[in-house]
């Protein structure tokens, strides 16, 4: 067979193999396009296998992330389908795509924003605002433009740039540095609604855009977010706001606040540099906001830092990119926001109450304590304290740099405990104490302790907590046992607004009533006292860090009556668990370690979330498809191999390879479609059995002892 041939066979094989499994091969198309008889509707038009289902997956402005069942595609492979824009609230330029026969799309972009919207027009552009260079040509999509044609209304500048049409496609193209505002129509309408804008900033072909730490931002009404600008010479200014109305600027140096004024709506901001010279564009929408139960989750929900110093906090829960909707002072904290993770930056002492969001409308709070890191030499409020036996008294440390360091002598006159920047000093019986506060600079001051008796006769220490630092949840209660004198009582609780306290025998019950903090003082027959400190969250504390939730599957496809299991790696090992699922009734989920099992039940799709106890959750989209009809035949399968299989794949073929091993005693496991360890093991087996060099992998000898 000379070479011509042999490439023929081959190429016929392969184009063979497409044929006999399409459902692998073939990756689906999506489109948009508006309903020519009805601009609230658009058309979906899809392409993948035949006869196949289709799924649609869009991110809702109120549910986050969705999957939904649309139908089925026609014998040639294709689909259509009808969406009233209102219906599904999909976010404005957010990704969508499709999957047909478990085979995803490539994102496009949904151009369309909702008939709602006060700032909506029949006629609508995906943006605009652009900034493009000379000789460079940009296209711009138009939408809701029916039968109708585009014309160019006006251009303030020709100079600038030229503006061509092609159907519902808008070519800018660069001519010279500058700027200009193109009017864009539709054909035979007269209405100003039927009318868009577009401005136009043209560099020089060498310069580069400017860059934001966030290039596209959602914003709750009534909030603000902050965006950091770098890039090009000397100061920036804001070029163009399309929206003004709904949200407005404010440019301080490099760092500019947007304000959401509306309830709804979006905008595009130009920022240049002084010059002109280089340009940028940020995108803006006014978001919604979701209960804190429902919220993000943060490892550090009460962070404090020194001035000058810098935290990093890990933000889990929500859908999509997190921006930050609001930081009440940003004078005393600066922030950096990055994928997962938000820098805090101590700018000067103070707080500041930092609000983070997902466009699902998922946001958090954190909560900032800044400090001074030195403010001059180290001072007490009191440097020379009288108190009673019994009695508890708080001394407040000023100037030095944190953290402060307590050095004392356990006389037995009185007990000296150190939290932040506060010593609390309680007197135990009569005589003089001292004890040395110390900054970490190395520089100390003394505190001297008088303590006289109070009349009644004190024995022994001041009462022991089985804890002393306590983190319970809002609406959670913690019990703190209590060893000392006995009959107990609370003489302080310094905030009764996030902490209810009772004491029941040798019990100290506690019960979060609001977020914040708290000390509660408990005393003793004899008069000793103790205090133990309180935060309370919204969310589950814990002193074990745990890392993302990650599954070995991006989704799990699974027939009615069947398993099959994935791998998930992170959270915290044995003490993740299975958190919500969707649609019970179409497959149902078990974990075992790091393994979770999903049943499927009946037709359709789910969402199945795995959480860790540190609030770290991860989901999974599960499609379940109709019941496989087996054969009541008793003989061994009689399935064709046809293809080649290795360790990774997930089909059909491999699902009927494990069907075969398991028939002839090579496999325990239960099928699942799956071409992992398991099977490969198996597979050797065979090999070996069969004289074959044991591969784990099938190929041409493999396959033709499997089809003996």
């Amino acid at each position: 067979m000379n070479i011509f041939k042999k490439i023929f066979f081959i190429g016929a094989i392969v184009l063979g193999l497409v044929i006999s499994n399409t459902a692998w091969a073939m990756t689906p198309t999506l489109s948009f396009t508006p309903d020519a008889n009805n601009s609230s509707y658009v058309n979906l038009i899809a392409n993948g296998d035949a006869n196949a289902n289709v799924l649609f997956r869009y991110n809702s402005t109120v549910s986050g992330l969705q999957l939904k069942y649309l139908g089925t595609t026609n014998a040639s492979g294709y689909f259509s389908y009808s969406l009233r824009l209102d219906d599904l609230n999909i976010g404005q330029y957010s990704a969508a795509s499709v999957m047909v026969n478990n085979q995803a799309s490539s994102d496009v972009s949904w151009p369309y924003a909702s008939s709602n919207s006060s700032t909506n027009t029949n006629l609508t552009l995906n943006q605009s605002s652009t900034v493009v260079n000379v000789g460079q040509t940009i296209t711009i999509n138009a939408s809701n433009i029916g039968t109708n044609s585009l014309y160019l209304s006006n251009n303030s500048n020709p100079q600038a740039a030229n503006i061509s049409f092609s159907g519902n496609q808008i070519s800018v193209t660069g001519l010279s540095s500058g700027q200009t505002t193109a009017n864009v129509c539709l054909v035979n309408s007269n209405s100003s609604s039927n009318c868009a804008s577009i401005y136009i900033i043209v560099q020089n072909s060498s310069a580069q855009t400017l860059s934001f730490s966030q290039n596209t931002t959602s914003i709750i009404s009534g909030q603000n977010t902050q965006i950091t600008i770098s890039g090009g010479s000397g100061f920036y200014k804001v070029q163009n706001n399309s929206n003004p109305n709904i949200i407005s600027t404010n440019l301080n140096g490099p760092t500019l606040t947007l304000y959401a004024n509306g309830t709804t709506g979006s905008t595009t901001v130009t920022i240049c540099s002084t010059d002109m010279n280089i340009c940028g564009i940020v995108n803006a929408s006014i978001g919604t906001y979701t209960s804190s139960s429902t919220g993000l989750n943060f490892n550090q929900p009460y962070p404090s830092l020194g001035t000058g110093q810098t935290l990093v906090v890990s933000i889990s829960g929500g859908f999509g990119t997190y921006y930050l909707s609001s930081n009440s002072n940003a004078n005393i904290v600066q922030t950096y926001l990055s994928t997962s993770t938000i820098t805090l930056y101590g700018n000067t002492p103070g707080s500041s109450s930092i609000v983070i969001c997902a466009p699902s409308g998922s946001c958090g709070t954190i909560f900032v304590t800044v400090s001074a890191s030195y403010g001059g030499p180290i001072s007490l409020s009191q440097r020379n304290v009288s108190v009673m036996a019994g009695q508890v008294l708080g001394v407040n440390i000023t100037g030095g740099r944190i953290p402060y360091n307590l050095i004392q002598d356990n006389d037995g006159i009185v007990q000296y405990s150190l939290k932040d920047s506060v010593v609390t000093v309680t007197g135990v019986r009569s005589g003089s104490s001292s004890a040395t506060v110390c900054s970490s600079t190395g520089e100390c001051i003394a505190l001297l302790v008088s303590v006289s008796s109070s009349g009644t006769t004190v024995s022994g220490v001041q009462p022991v907590f089985s804890q002393n630092n306590v983190a319970v949840n809002a609406n959670q209660t913690a019990s703190v046992y209590l060893t000392g004198n006995g009959g107990y009582y609370i003489s302080n609780n310094s905030n009764q607004n996030t902490v209810a306290a009772s004491i029941s025998g040798s019990t100290l019950v506690i019960t979060g009533t609001g977020i914040g903090s708290a000390n509660v003082t408990v005393c003793q027959t004899g008069g000793q006292c103790n205090t133990v400190y309180i935060t309370v969250s919204n969310s589950n504390v814990s002193t074990v860090t745990a890392t993302a939730i990650t599954f070995d599957k991006t989704y799990a496809a699974v027939s009615a009556g069947e398993n099959t299991t994935v791998n998930i790696a992170g959270g915290l090992p044995n003490a993740n668990y299975v958190s919500t699922n969707t649609y019970a009734d179409i497959a149902t989920a078990s974990l075992s370690g790091n393994v979770l099992t999903i049943t499927g039940k009946s037709t359709g799709f789910t969402s199945i979330s795995v959480c860790s106890s540190t609030g770290n959750c991860a989901s999974l989209f599960v499609i379940v498809s109709a019941k496989k009809v087996t054969s009541t035949t008793t003989n061994i399968n009689k399935y064709v191999f046809t293809k080649p299989l290795k360790f990774g794949m997930t089909s059909n073929e491999v699902k009927e390879l494990q069907i075969k091993l398991k028939e002839l005693g090579y496999l325990t496991a239960t099928p699942t479609g799956y071409y992992g360890n398991q099977t490969v093991a198996a597979v050797k087996k065979f090999q070996k059995a069969k004289g074959l060099e044991q591969l784990g992998t099938v190929g041409p000898g493999t396959r033709a002892a499997l089809n003996k």
